[in-house]
């Protein structure tokens, strides 16, 4: 059976995780091809888990895949669903923030008959937001607790000289919707732009940020209303190993994604297969 070819754009902590995942021979995949801003990052990689694949330019990435991974900035998103669109190959989008940033990106996706993958990331009850959404929702509210370090260097907490080095007390330190959010926090709130595009939208999800030194993990409660009901979940995440401010299970939630976009593959080269016989 043919491996789906995968395209990675950006080298880091996710990137990392996504080669560890396919070094135990589960998800029938392969990474053919590097591409990052810091062309010594790829090369790391590259070194690291001895991949068969080529470092190059965007458009060359994309070009020679199956499939598209953007695993980087938000702010590389669109370039790369653009490059997506142009060669017809579906992606995965892990800095979903950059979709705030463009809001018909995936409308111009659809348009050229390819599918952009939204992850969960590293939070819980995106399926049930989405049932939700069938009926309606009334509200949408995100409380994101985080230890300080994990908040570390943010432009809001910058900007309004939000020292968190000796905090003794949790501290909210944001309030707003989902979108200034993301502007405030583009390191740490990913999980706010996904549910914002699953739920009620950007402007209307509401979201919280607490610095907290007592915590140990980082926390994100979900609570919805609408026709259905209400909804309420809670998530808590152990960091990730290579980096605090990320959440192990926004890497895990690529993995999966991967692994299901290698399962549709094989089952379109299967059909494809067999119309061809």
């Amino acid at each position: 059976m043919a491996l789906m070819k995968v395209g990675l754009v950006g080298c880091g902590n996710i990137g990392a995780d996504l080669c560890i995942a396919l070094q135990k021979g589960t998800i029938l995949a392969e990474i053919v091809a590097l591409t990052d801003i810091d062309e010594n990052r790829a090369k790391v990689l590259h070194r690291t888990f001895q991949l068969n694949a080529e470092i190059c330019g965007l458009e060359e990435n994309v070009a020679s895949a199956d499939f598209v991974i953007e695993c980087a900035v938000a702010g590389a998103v669109k370039d790369v669903v653009e490059a997506c669109s142009r060669h017809r190959r579906d992606c995965l989008v892990m800095s979903v923030g950059g979709l705030l940033q463009c809001p018909d990106l995936r409308d111009r996706a659809r348009e050229s008959n390819i599918q952009v993958r939204i992850p969960s990331g590293a939070l819980c009850g995106l399926d049930g937001i989405r049932a939700a959404m069938e009926a309606g929702l009334h509200s949408v509210t995100l409380t994101t607790r985080k230890p300080p370090k994990g908040l570390a260097g943010a432009p809001y907490l910058v900007e309004h000289g939000i020292v968190l080095d000796n905090l003794a007390e949790p501290l909210v330190i944001f309030e707003g919707n989902a979108l200034d959010a993301f502007q405030a926090f583009p390191q740490n709130v990913n999980v706010a732009a996904a549910l914002s595009l699953m739920g009620i939208g950007p402007t209307e999800t509401r979201v919280r940020i607490i610095a907290d030194p007592r915590a140990t993990v980082n926390s994100h409660e979900v609570v919805a209303e609408g026709a259905f009901g209400r909804l309420q979940t809670v998530t808590e995440n152990l960091p990730s190993p290579r980096n605090v401010k990320s959440s192990y299970l926004a890497s895990l939630s690529a993995c999966a994604e991967l692994r299901a976009a290698a399962i549709a593959f094989a089952a379109r080269c299967g059909q494809e297969e067999a119309t061809n016989r």
